[in-house]
């Protein structure tokens, strides 16, 4: 493959500057229908880091061109290149470029060239996982064509990018950085109406959620947790009626349940480690896809309705850890028969908590109890009835085993560590 490759290289240097070079690939990528230029320009990418980490052999797979123009139209090197990104690189000089995907490489104290604004034909650009860092440069605000943008997993800093003009995407990422600073109601991202995915965790952005989030109305993925937004989800969330996943987790969130009976389409939903109260509204497990349900960590109150539906619930995993309730919302948990994983951690109750009432979880797996209960409050004779060894392999009752469990019990799970 190195020979053929050079072989081509050879070519580019005598052949005439309309000649195309066309190879046989049966991968579907390669230097198939490439111009002499753009195969130099990619030799000269490739040549300016260091390369000991691809796979040569599979090199060039990563590369696509036009067959009626040869110029290259798709890039994709991932987790091989070493070095750093200049403003000077060949790579922007593939001005035909339509995809680029660089995820997982490394380029050492690289920030983002504003060159990138002149790949202003890309429709995909992954730069996720590299380590870049600084700002993002205005000129991305070219790529009018974007409708994936993927930054995650850098080291990037500064406001929220300036997107307004990029009003083709459909999927942002831009999660575990440093971006901080305030969304306010005239944000660049409210201006994107085509948006399918949203994710933004893992950052340092301390605003209130707007109105103005309403208008993200094709929304089906809103990931904006471990950030530090404040105040009220408001209740325009509720014209996202495509969402079907929703974190909002690990922010400084109050307020009651956010208003979710018209998201019909709502798979999972995330509130962990906020400050909502109140009590869970029942129009929430009438959701006919809802199969994540994850509010620990919050003040929440009252008792667990489950719906009179013909329609059976597909609920599977249920978080209910560290809040207010009480024991009265054992028996109308007990209804969620598809259940796989269940967290009453500090759940308040001084009555004895007889497991029996989840017999009925067939495909039960994971059960964890609050780790302020004392051992005789478990009822190990309700643990023992009914139950495959899908939930016996991992029970986990957090802290609240204490030296005298049944012996059959500490075969399965094993004794309690020192």
């Amino acid at each position: 493959m190195r020979l053929h490759f050079l072989l081509l290289l050879l070519l580019c240097c005598v052949s005439p500057s309309t000649f195309l070079i066309a190879t046989a690939n049966t991968h579907g990528g390669g230097l198939v229908g490439c111009h002499p230029r753009q195969i130099q320009a990619f030799s000269q990418f490739k040549n300016e880091f260091d390369t000991r980490r691809c796979n040569h052999s599979d090199f060039s797979n990563g590369v696509w061109c036009d067959n009626s123009t040869g110029e290259i139209t798709k890039l994709r090197l991932s987790a091989c290149l070493s070095g750093t990104l200049k403003p000077n690189s060949s790579l922007f000089g593939l001005h035909h470029l339509r995809y680029l995907n660089l995820f997982g490489n490394n380029f050492i104290s690289s920030s983002l060239p504003f060159e990138f604004g002149n790949l202003n034909k890309l429709e995909v650009l992954s730069l996720s996982s590299n380590a870049f860092n600084g700002q993002v440069p205005s000129s991305f605000s070219n790529l009018s064509m974007l409708s994936v943008l993927n930054l995650s997993n850098n080291e990037l800093t500064g406001s929220f990018p300036l997107v307004g003009n990029l009003t083709k995407l459909t999927v942002l990422k831009i999660s575990h950085n440093h971006f901080s600073g305030t969304l306010n109601s005239k944000s660049s991202l409210f201006e994107l109406r085509q948006l399918h995915e949203l994710h933004l965790p893992f950052n340092n952005f301390s605003s209130s959620l707007h109105l103005e989030f309403g208008n993200l109305n094709k929304l089906e993925i809103l990931s904006l947790s471990n950030n530090g937004f404040l105040g009220q989800v408001p209740p325009t969330i509720s014209n996202m009626t495509s969402l079907t996943e929703m974190y909002l987790g690990e922010n400084g969130l109050t307020g009651s349940f956010p208003l979710v009976q018209n998201l019909t389409k709502l798979t999972l939903i995330s509130l962990y480690g906020n400050h909502f109260y109140g009590t869970i509204p029942s129009s929430l497990f009438t959701l006919p896809f809802l199969v994540e349900v994850d509010v620990s960590g919050n003040q929440f109150t009252g008792s667990i309705e489950h719906p009179n539906s013909s329609s059976p619930s597909r609920l599977e995993l249920l978080n209910l850890g560290n809040n207010e309730f009480e024991g009265k919302i054992l028996e109308p948990i007990s209804k969620f028969i598809t259940l796989k994983y269940l967290d009453l951690s500090f759940l308040k109750t001084s009555t004895p908590i007889d497991l029996s009432l989840f017999s009925s979880f067939k495909l039960f797996v994971y059960l964890s109890l609050s780790e302020e209960e004392e051992e005789e409050v478990l009822n190990w004779k309700g643990v023992a009835i009914g139950y495959g060894p899908g939930l016996l392999l991992g029970l986990a009752i957090t802290q609240a085993i204490a030296s005298y469990k049944p012996a059959w019990l500490v075969k399965i799970i094993g004794p309690k560590k020192s």
